[in-house]
């Protein structure tokens, strides 16, 4: 079986440790030296080539001997290296990254339901992964596996329930509208009407998302809006502006150290992480460190303050509908009748998550649907006769009506399958087996390429990789409702807030297309997603805007 890096990490130190135990120190060096030797020369270079059973799967050339494809991956657009080896090389492809790891890309929605949803506790996020999510997350429904996750899930699922959500629709408008004015106000002073002002919206969006998920996840306002020094906005401005592909590598490569996510959650960290100047490679843990260490001190506040309200715990109340008031109820009860309940460190942690992956995620896919539209003036104009009658009876309009509206279903649709928030995810395997009639050993890594997969002409046609609403209307015949968009996941690890985000999603983009025109910024614009957790635009996503004029 090849190693992952940390088990490859945790070997060497354990076998260091043991030799200096039980031998004079020449011995141990000489010993460890050749062992240590040994042991690169078989994983690097005679592994991957040899003695692997994944040898003969189709794939790209090895690579450089101790990176393999990782320089490819690191320096292409995330997501278009793994397209263009499906592409050459079929729906099974084996890539060989750093000293000698393989990973296989299964693209078959066969072969996804085995990994995603019928054997899903066989096949876990790997630890690298893991522990990534964590610093973030928290131990919460992204991290944890196994029984522990199906009954947190079980006891999130209610607060999700679509009479829950729908009863939080009112709770977006202020947010919406505060944007809105915002907006309006900076085209107010921005001159000429017909040339519009150039806004970047996506900074506009993550303190939108933001506000709707504090009030609606926690009952919390933070306006972040109309305060641009707003603790947590900040720290969560400074924390995506880290995410690119060489620190999440270098991230990756910190944690995989035993002890190495403790120790960057710990206040020892936090009080001297000034030292990782002097370290190579690792200023960049500055500001993360000090960034998560903020948001978890205003999410530790947000907790404290809903477990002591004392209204939370009342059956029937209709003032404290956010999902963790709901959660604190069914904790409530939980306990009493003896069943699951969630620890206060899991209520914790599932503020984490909430923050973290419910508005970043849902501020990129807004943002890459404004960029699309903006492009694709037909389109844009089409939405807005859609939307506008319903604004016109309603400011405010009851998402029932939202929900129906076919091109806006369509557009939001094809936004998402083309530019996934989320953009690839991991897996490895817990045993070994066969998946897609080739043999897997344990431990292998699987790379699940959402953007990919979203873009695959085995299923889209020809124009797989480009935009168009339209097919919507009219999908294709080997079109897999499940595994043919995966921008939300599948299986027992779905994104459990999907129907939220895209209630969230529709009713900012209708308000915002009844409101604005968008257009590119300047000539020859290009996107730029960043190639890491998430696929935000690097560039903020700078988009000329006009107001919509009756």
């Amino acid at each position: 079986m090849s190693p992952t890096l940390s088990q490859a990490l945790g070997s060497t130190w354990q076998y260091a440790s043991d030799i200096f135990a039980n031998r004079p120190v020449l011995t141990v060096l000489i010993g460890g030296s050749a062992w240590l030797f040994s042991r690169v020369l078989y994983q690097m270079f005679l592994y991957p080539r040899f003695f692997s059973p994944l040898r003969s799967v189709p794939g790209p050339p090895l690579g450089h001997p101790i990176y393999g494809q990782f320089v490819t991956i690191l320096r292409g657009e995330v997501g278009i290296p793994q397209r263009g080896w499906v592409k050459e090389h079929g729906s099974v492809v084996r890539v060989v990254g750093p000293i000698g790891i393989e990973r296989l890309i299964f693209m078959r929605p066969e072969a996804l339901h085995k990994i995603l949803v019928s054997d899903w506790v066989d096949y876990p996020r790997p630890n690298f992964m893991r522990s990534v999510l964590a610093l973030v997350t928290g131990h919460g429904l992204l991290t944890v596996t196994g029984n522990d996750h199906k009954q947190m899930r079980r006891a999130m699922n209610p607060a999700f329930s679509i009479p829950n959500l729908m009863a939080q629709r009112e709770i977006y408008w202020g947010p919406i509208e505060g944007l809105i004015d915002i907006l309006n106000n900076e085209l107010s002073n921005g001159g000429d009407q017909s040339v519009g002002k150039q806004v970047l919206m996506y900074e506009w969006l993550s303190k939108v998302t933001l506000d709707i998920i504090c009030e609606t996840a926690f009952g919390y306002q933070t306006d972040s809006l109309h305060n641009p020094h707003n603790e947590l906005a900040e720290a969560y401005e400074i924390l995506t502006s880290l995410q690119t592909g060489p620190n999440i590598s270098r991230l990756i490569a910190v944690i995989s150290l035993p002890g190495a996510a403790r120790f960057l959650n710990s206040e020892w960290a936090y009080k001297n992480r000034h030292l990782f100047e002097y370290i190579p490679l690792l200023p960049t843990l500055i500001p993360f460190v000090d960034s998560m260490h903020r948001i978890r001190a205003v999410s530790a506040q947000m907790l404290a303050e809903k477990m002591s309200d004392s209204a939370v715990s009342l059956s029937d109340s209709e003032t404290k509908r956010d999902i963790m008031s709901l959660l604190v109820r069914a904790r409530q009860a939980d306990s009493k009748a003896g069943g699951y309940a969630m620890s206060d460190q899991a209520m914790m942690d599932q503020v984490l998550t909430f923050l973290g992956a419910g508005h970043e995620t849902t501020a990129s896919g807004l943002a890459w649907t404004l960029w699309l539209l903006a492009k694709d003036p037909e389109t844009q104009r089409k939405l807005r006769e859609e939307v506008s009658p319903i604004f016109a009876e309603n400011p405010r309009p009851d998402y029932r009506f939202l929900k129906d509206l076919t091109w806006l279903d369509c557009v939001l649709q094809e936004s998402l399958r083309l530019m996934p928030p989320a953009p690839m995810t991991f897996r490895q395997a817990a045993k070994s087996d066969y998946i897609d009639d080739i043999y897997v050993p344990k431990g292998t890594l699987f790379y699940i390429p959402i953007r990919v997969i979203n873009t695959w002409t085995e299923i889209w046609g020809p124009d797989a990789e480009e935009w168009n609403p339209r097919r919507w209307l009219n999908l294709p015949p080997k079109y897999n409702a499940t595994f043919s968009s995966l921008s939300f996941l599948a299986g027992p690890h779905a994104c459990i807030g999907k129907t939220m985000a895209i209630m969230e999603m529709k009713t900012v983009l209708a308000a915002l297309i009844n409101s604005f025109e968008f257009s590119p910024a300047y000539e020859g614009q290009v996107p730029q997603p960043t190639a890491a957790v998430t696929m935000k635009p690097k560039d903020n996503m700078p988009l000329r805007i006009r107001k919509v004029v009756a």
